[in-house]
């Protein structure tokens, strides 16, 4: 059987700066020979970028396969006076395939490729003294594990030596053409042999040189779940609230998708959320915000795999300096935890403007700290491994196709510009990302339910409870709260940690079994001397409510 036709984006006989500070966008009109049916290239232009539909084609056994008509063609001659050096793979961060001809053993430092996400390759080489400029051929051969085959033509006018910031032999391999076990080779052709000069090089123009490569793929279900509430603020009169159209939601999954190592981020948007307290004037940032959306997430009880994330266009305006703001930074991605995939950030007027923040703010849900670049970044990752919070590899978008670059992009988790994903913060989440995509078919959170509670700076506090439960590993020590009934007093383990970029305090402890019945409750932290009594009657129950509700 055969593949069916992929076509692909050939990307650039030359490189574009774009406006800004962004790395090379990649581009080119790449046509090429090809030995069976091919599609044909048309070019697509936008405002940052062009890319033009290349080359390639299938073939198979002979069952539904192409055919050609007439006499076939000569076989293309290697070219000469130019030797291929280096081969590389990115989905996002760069990943080095061949070096100096030989195939590279997969590193446990290197990011991994994932299966379903759209690869660009790039191959770099060196010339000879007596090269001449003129068109050559770069050509993919991708041989799959159902026995057929993918070729892919870049040509490409060479008249200096390739590298990561300028031109390069480029292919890209769309999502349903990666999967494991794909053996590669690529050979650099003379489409004109009357126009070379020099010897052909020994070794030819080929990698790698020994023989094909296999791609190393790693093959498991990636997807991120996100519900966007655009939060109505009710003020002084005023209703203010964030128009999302399409356009905006497709911003901000590509983003996301672009930073994460994803097949799919799947965003929906849910129903705008009421809040009647002062948000940019309130002098405790977005902390009130986020208690009334964790409790909004506590009464919705959604998958415990679904981020929740609020989007604010305050009629008060917004805290000064403040972008946005998570509940908490999980230290394991545990089902027990799904009250901690809460975040909220500014709305700035599009999805586009929103986009960045949004990406940060959901890094600290999925267990990601500050990176230090600027020198602001509170609670920084001290294990972090490139300086100045530097992406360390190239980086390429699968959306907007442009390259970052290794030293003048910083990683999305610091406060500087040209944000970008580093090859550690990919490695970071991918595993956070492939145990959550692991519970799509689970719809409740396991565990008796936690008791939370927020501590505003301004006094405030706010008490409920939600699904899920508290690890042992977490509890504070000398940390409890004490639950008073007519049957006695039962100590509880607590949580207690201040929520990132902020001063509310967070408490998360097991739900009392015995909270219908309370009399009261005294929070014991270790820090304290008198302990902090708490209102049974101010605890918005939820599980109480869907037990009225017949739940």
């Amino acid at each position: 059987m055969s593949r069916g036709l992929g076509i692909a984006f050939s990307i650039g006989t030359s490189v574009l700066w774009a406006c800004g500070d962004d790395g090379p966008t990649v581009a080119g009109d790449g046509t090429g020979t090809t030995s069976s049916a091919s599609t044909t290239g048309t070019t697509t232009q936008g405002a940052d970028e062009t890319a033009s539909v290349g080359t390639s084609t299938t073939s198979g056994d002979g069952d539904g396969g192409s055919t050609t008509t007439g006499a076939p063609e000569a076989p293309l001659a290697f070219a000469s006076g130019i030797r291929l050096t280096r081969l590389t793979a990115n989905q996002g961060v760069q990943v080095d395939l061949v070096d100096e001809g030989l195939e590279l053993p997969p590193s446990p430092d290197a990011a991994r490729l994932i299966s379903g996400r759209t690869t660009l390759l790039r191959a770099f080489w060196s010339l000879h003294a007596d090269f001449t400029p003129r068109e050559l051929i770069g050509r993919l051969e991708a041989d799959y594990p159902d026995g057929t085959q993918l070729v892919q033509d870049f040509s490409l006018w060479v008249e200096g030596e390739g590298n990561d910031g300028g031109t390069s032999f480029q292919w890209l391999l769309q999502p349903h053409e990666v999967v494991p076990g794909i053996q590669y080779r690529v050979r650099l052709l003379d489409p004109d042999p009357t126009l070379a000069t020099g010897q052909i090089s020994d070794p030819p123009p080929i990698l790698p040189l020994a023989s094909r490569g296999t791609l190393s793929v790693y093959d498991a279900p990636l997807q991120l779940r996100v519900e966007l509430v655009p939060v109505l603020h009710q003020f002084e009169g005023e209703e203010c609230m964030p128009t999302i159209t399409d356009q905006d939601v497709q911003d901000m999954r590509e983003e996301l998708e672009q930073c994460n190592a994803v097949q799919e981020a799947i965003l929906t948007v849910g129903e705008p959320m009421p809040y009647l307290d002062p948000i940019g004037t309130s002098g405790t940032g977005f902390g009130p915000v986020l208690t009334a959306l964790a409790e909004r997430r506590a009464a919705d009880d959604p998958p415990p795999n679904l981020y929740y994330y609020g989007l604010l266009a305050p009629c008060d305006g917004y805290p000064p300096g403040l972008l946005g703001q998570a509940i908490g930074i999980p230290p394991t991605p545990a089902m027990e935890l799904a009250q901690q995939r809460i975040a909220t950030g500014r709305w700035s007027g599009s999805g586009a403007a929103a986009a960045e923040t949004f990406v940060h703010e959901i890094g600290h849900t999925q267990g990601r700290y500050h990176v230090l670049c600027s020198g602001g970044e509170a609670g920084a990752d001290m294990a972090y491994p490139h300086p100045q919070g530097r992406i360390g590899v190239w980086g390429f978008g699968i959306h907007d196709f442009k390259l970052r670059s290794p030293t003048g992009s910083r990683d999305y988790m610091t406060y500087c510009s040209n944000e970008w994903v580093s090859d550690y913060g990919w490695e970071q989440t991918l595993d956070v990302i492939e145990v959550l995509t692991s519970w799509d078919a689970m719809s409740t959170t396991p565990g008796d339910g936690v008791l939370m509670g927020a501590l505003h700076p301004d006094g405030t506090e706010r008490w409920w409870t939600a699904t899920g439960a508290l690890p042992a590993s977490l509890a504070t020590p000398g940390a409890a709260i004490e639950v008073t009934h007519a049957g006695g007093v039962d100590p509880l383990p607590a949580w207690i940690y201040v929520r990132p970029d902020g001063d509310t305090v967070q408490i998360i402890a097991p739900r009392p079994a015995s909270l219908p019945l309370a009399t009261a409750l005294h929070l014991r932290p270790p820090d304290r001397v008198a302990p902090l009594a708490i209102d049974p009657a101010a605890i918005h129950d939820h599980f109480a409510a869907r037990a009225r509700a017949g739940d």
